[in-house]
């Protein structure tokens, strides 16, 4: 499935892409992710996710790909397996950035290729787009924030990809829309 994402940020790009080259800060941005090593441009982590009651973890590795600082273009891609289970995930990530008017601030786009294999759910890409934007702009928000991140990020409550409270941030807009 593929999943695009486009945001203007609040900071100037060589802030913005410095951030994206941290490996780990990308784990404390991205809600329930953890990065716990890196070397070079490979990376071990975990992401915790919630589906209400149900709980699931996934163990992976990944690399940062490509980078070419003068393009403001960068490539991730990672391979996670359920902890407990059979389910398996691998995502392509790519990232463009593009400067704004004065320099101040940047335009990001993501283009994620995601693969969910072994899972007993099957969603629409159309959902998945529209229940990840919440996701993603609580992301990007995080990696243009200035200075260090703690491992909960800025906005995060420390826990786990909350599925339901993008479900529900994706019904709250669905409201928005109609009115």
């Amino acid at each position: 499935m593929r999943l695009g994402h486009e945001q203007e940020l609040d900071a100037p790009l060589d802030a913005v892409w410095a951030h994206f080259m941290d490996l780990r800060r990308i784990g404390r941005c991205f809600p329930g992710a953890r990065v716990t090593q890196v070397d070079g441009d490979d990376f071990v982590g975990e992401v915790r996710a919630t589906l209400g009651p149900l709980s699931m973890w996934f163990d992976g590795t990944g690399s940062m790909t490509e980078r070419d600082a003068d393009a403001g273009h960068a490539r991730l891609a990672a391979t996670g397996r359920e902890r407990h289970g059979l389910g398996r995930a691998t995502v392509d990530i790519t990232l463009r950035l593009h400067p704004l008017g004065d320099g101040n601030r940047t335009r990001a786009h993501l283009a994620t290729d995601l693969v969910f294999l072994g899972f007993p759910l099957d969603f629409g890409s159309g959902l998945v787009q529209r229940a990840s934007d919440p996701v993603i702009e609580r992301f990007l928000s995080c990696m243009a924030t200035p200075g260090p991140v703690d491992d909960a990020g800025p906005d995060d409550d420390g826990g786990a990809l909350d599925l339901v409270r993008s479900a529900t941030d994706l019904l709250g807009s669905f409201r928005r829309r109609r009115r």
